[in-house]
């Protein structure tokens, strides 16, 4: 990690640094691993933040950034980045899920929040009944990955409507054999992340028709992290989550591609930025407070995430967008700046 970034993460459940998820997904790598479990996780964590995870340090006033676990990775990468060219920056970077971060975001407790789907109407109307004006900017792509047990051989395919069935109703589908005759009559266990995810939200309306109606009786964490360690200690489990959480579990875990109508497709960088992955794919997003960009490093950060996205996302696991795409983003920041 370079001198001069520190992050304020969850020590009780600390994560690999994006750098180190890089390397294993192929990527660039930028530094060394700082993750696991147990205490001696912790013990790691405190020492690649430069002292107690989330102590204070320096006068300034630190840039927060949170929500979207799904959009964590990215933005960790951004916020190391920004420590390389910008010496004695503060940025904290941790997670609560898309809905958690708006939540914190309107309230004025974050900075930036990242987002693994658009903000909702309800949400929306709170931020405005609040005074908060806020700016939407996409700077990923990502797709909805569909995890596998790697002893599950017989799953080589799921069609679009076995997943509705799969998460409709839990009385619907129990056992393997009741989503297809063949497959044997082993109790289906599923992983998936929790209702404050943007995941969640999106992957419910796509696959099941409304935002959060899925079924209940199924593991649920904002933290990929466990989802995969489920699947993967479970012969019979499925699970989904975004790309950049497949990209560092893909040596425990495999893909169930997906049949939408014109064949099974697995989600790979180009299925999902060419649309054949679609409906599983989605743009992810930081919303920034307007008033907050008034703060120099503030603007600075959400500037250097438009410039950094397009290399750092895919070496974190993601697609990333269009180049017009990041210059309108700028624009955008640019005219929040003018009001702010």
């Amino acid at each position: 990690m370079r001198a001069g970034l520190r992050f304020t993460m969850h020590c009780s459940r600390p994560r690999e640094t994006a750098s180190a998820r890089a390397r294993r997904a192929g990527g660039a790598a930028r530094a060394k691993s700082a993750g696991g479990a147990g205490p001696a996780a912790v013990a790691v964590c405190a020492a690649a933040v430069l002292g107690a995870c989330g102590a204070p340090g320096g006068a300034s006033e630190p840039v927060t950034v949170g929500g979207s676990s799904s959009l964590y990775a990215l933005s960790e990468a951004v916020a190391e980045s920004f420590a390389g060219v910008r010496t004695g920056s503060r940025v904290t970077v941790d997670f609560s899920g898309t809905a958690g971060g708006l939540r914190q975001l309107c309230d004025g407790e974050i900075d930036i929040a990242g987002a693994s789907r658009r903000i909702s109407t309800a949400e929306a109307e709170r931020c405005r009944a609040l005074g908060f004006s806020y700016l939407e900017i996409p700077v990923a792509r990502d797709g909805i990955v569909i995890v596998a047990n790697p002893a599950n051989t017989m799953v080589d395919c799921l069609t679009l409507e076995e997943l509705t069935r799969l998460w409709r109703s839990p009385g619907e589908v129990r056992t393997w054999r009741d989503l297809r005759p063949a497959f044997p009559a082993e109790t289906i266990r599923l992983y998936g992340p929790g209702p404050d995810s943007g995941t969640f939200d999106f992957f419910t309306s796509v696959v099941v028709g409304r935002p959060g109606a899925s079924r209940a009786d199924h593991y649920q964490s904002e933290h990929d992290d466990l989802i995969a360690r489920g699947v993967a200690g479970d012969r019979w489990g499925l699970g989904y989550f975004g790309s950049a959480a497949w990209a560092t579990s893909r040596e425990h875990l495999r893909t169930v591609p997906v049949d939408t109508g014109f064949g099974c497709v697995d989600p790979t960088p180009e299925a999902v930025a060419d649309g054949r992955y679609s409906p599983l794919t989605r743009d992810l997003y930081i919303y920034v407070g307007v008033a907050s960009l008034a703060r120099e490093e503030v603007f600075a950060l959400a500037e250097h995430y438009l410039v950094a996205a397009p290399m750092l996302a895919v070496e974190t696991g993601y697609v990333s967008l269009p180049a017009a795409e990041y210059v309108r983003g700028r624009a955008v920041l640019a005219s929040g700046l003018a009001a702010s």
